[in-house]
């Protein structure tokens, strides 16, 4: 049978096509995010052990076979997106390390002329109190660019441990510069499979395709199945006006 490529319907391989490998993801991998950048896809994922949380980088060209690049980022970091290209020569990145002493959980950005060696952290973006992202934010989806700059849509927690997802503008050549950021969610748990599961009241998106001014959204609902979505652009562009 003919393999089907919309986007929607799915045949899974027998095998993962990345698992555990050292001791550094002895607990398991998850959160995958993927860029392409010329021919090449750079996926970074979470690694999980008792030496602490990371995030690790792998590339292939074919899904078929895998090189692994190692640790990126230490302990304790997630939640990491790779601009899909680089900007004055350098590679930018999300992520999201977590401070104990403050309880933070911020998004920083840092650049990498390699992909592999990450500096010049400068904070991004804060909690914001009362709101629908008071306790924890993170990068979802890798950014993409619209006119007006980079895209980016992330997640965040409030106090009852509710995760929706939200969006941020930041600029074309100055991405650690936030041009608008929504008020309000974009997209919220509302459907029952959403509503109800391992962990309930939960949307959370590692990745998305951008067409014909549409984002296609992939999503676990409620850490129990995966999900997908449409969201116009321009209910985007709205939600950062507002």
């Amino acid at each position: 049978m003919d393999r089907i490529l919309d986007g929607v319907h799915f045949d899974i391989d027998d095998r993962p096509a990345l698992t555990a490998a050292d001791g550094y993801e002895a607990f398991g991998i998850e959160d995958p995010r993927i860029t392409g950048i010329d021919d090449t896809y750079y996926i970074n994922y979470v690694a999980v052990a008792a030496s602490g949380v990371t995030t690790c980088l792998a590339s292939t060209r074919d899904f078929k076979s895998f090189r692994r690049h190692g640790v990126i980022f230490h302990p304790e970091n997630k939640d990491v997106v790779i601009l899909p290209q680089r900007i004055g020569g350098q590679y930018y990145a999300l992520h999201r390390p977590h401070s104990p002493l403050f309880r933070k959980n911020d998004i920083w950005i840092a650049e990498s002329p390699d992909l592999l060696c990450w500096g010049r952290h400068r904070h991004l973006m804060g909690l914001r109190d009362g709101s629908w992202d008071e306790t924890r934010i993170g990068a979802g989806a890798v950014p993409f660019r619209i006119d007006e700059g980079w895209l980016e849509i992330y997640h965040g927690a409030d106090r009852n441990s509710r995760y929706c997802l939200g969006a941020v503008l930041f600029d074309g050549e100055k991405p650690w510069e936030i041009l608008a950021r929504s008020k309000r969610p974009i997209f919220e748990p509302q459907a029952e499979y959403e509503r109800a599961g391992f962990f309930g009241h939960v949307v959370f998106s590692c990745g998305l395709l951008f067409e014909d001014d549409m984002l296609k959204i992939y999503y676990g609902a409620a850490d129990t199945v995966t999900c997908y979505a449409e969201l116009p652009l321009s209910d985007v562009r709205a939600a950062l006006k507002a």
